[in-house]
């Protein structure tokens, strides 16, 4: 048995904190992807065939883990996540808390975090490897200083079956450049944004927030979430977009550059969320329901 096991979200962050530890840890560390709504429901479920006990290290990696201590405060687990830094975590007392709002990325943060402990595990990056990491980072972000950041993002949403696998292998060494079949997979769903964007209609609101006008716009999508918002945001010169996902009833909200607002507490308000600054999200709830209404069609 693995000395190390992994529970990890299963968005390009998720995935590429895993890499990190694979690759700094244990290349044959077992894992499961989850998500923060799914997270109790597949860790009881791993619970009844092993036992937390059993490991020298459980990692959870960027999912917010704050109202299940009572399964997981443990002096062999470590929690690491970029996203609602120590909010609900009063309960733990015995595992390994780094939550940092200040990372840009929870991929940057398990990097910081394995290296503190063992800095020698830094020759084990090739430049191939630290290339994918930033990429990773550069999306999380948003800040998309390199244009293959949406190219690497759009490439693990575009695999069919187990896309996450299928991710680990085609970049298990790293990033280099993209392949034609990867080129054609990233084309694919410029067009569907640049449709989406277009023809979906549009829904408006201005309101004060913290003191200020800001303009927000909506629209209803269940792809390419970040490219969406952003895109809306743009043509209709936003401050902040929303995309409501009827699929996985669940509210995403981005923003544009300029815009100051502090989205993870904008989500706690209107949708029982949370995440980061400047990209956050929750559920499609009774509040965000009946705060919807004030919107118009545009």
């Amino acid at each position: 048995m693995s000395k190390s096991y992994v529970f990890t979200d299963s968005d390009l962050d998720g995935v590429g904190s895993y890499l990190v530890s694979k690759w700094l840890i244990d290349n044959d560390m077992p894992f499961t992807t989850t998500t923060v709504k799914n997270f109790h429901e597949d860790f009881v479920k791993w619970n009844k065939l092993n036992k937390v006990k059993d490991y020298e290290k459980v990692y959870i990696f960027d999912i917010n883990v704050a109202e299940y201590c009572d399964l997981l405060d443990h002096d062999n687990v470590v929690i690491i996540d970029h996203h609602n830094g120590k909010d609900g975590y009063t309960g733990y007392k015995k595992a390994t808390l780094v939550l940092d709002q200040k990372y840009t990325s929870t991929t940057k943060l398990v990097l910081k975090t394995l290296l503190q402990n063992n800095p020698d595990l830094k020759l084990k990056l090739s430049v191939p490897k630290a290339k994918l990491i930033t990429l990773i980072d550069d999306y999380d972000s948003y800040q998309l200083k390199d244009p293959n950041s949406l190219g690497i993002n759009t490439v693990l949403w575009s695999y069919t079956g187990n896309r996450v696998q299928k991710f680990i292998e085609e970049f298990y060494d790293g990033f280099r450049t993209f392949t034609k079949f990867q080129i054609n997979m990233i084309s694919i769903a410029k067009k569907k944004v640049e449709e989406a964007v277009e023809t979906y209609q549009a829904f408006s609101l201005t309101l004060p927030i913290d003191g200020k006008e800001s303009k927000i716009v909506s629209t209803f999508c269940d792809h390419n979430i970040n490219e969406v918002a952003h895109g809306i945001i743009k043509k209709y010169q936003a401050d902040i977009g929303i995309i409501v996902n009827l699929k996985s009833k669940s509210v995403s909200l981005r923003k544009s550059k300029q815009c100051s607002i502090n989205l993870n507490k904008l989500a706690a308000k209107l949708c029982e969320g949370g995440g980061h600054f400047d990209s956050a999200g929750g559920s499609l709830n009774k509040t965000f329901i009946k705060f919807s209404k004030l919107f118009k069609k545009i």
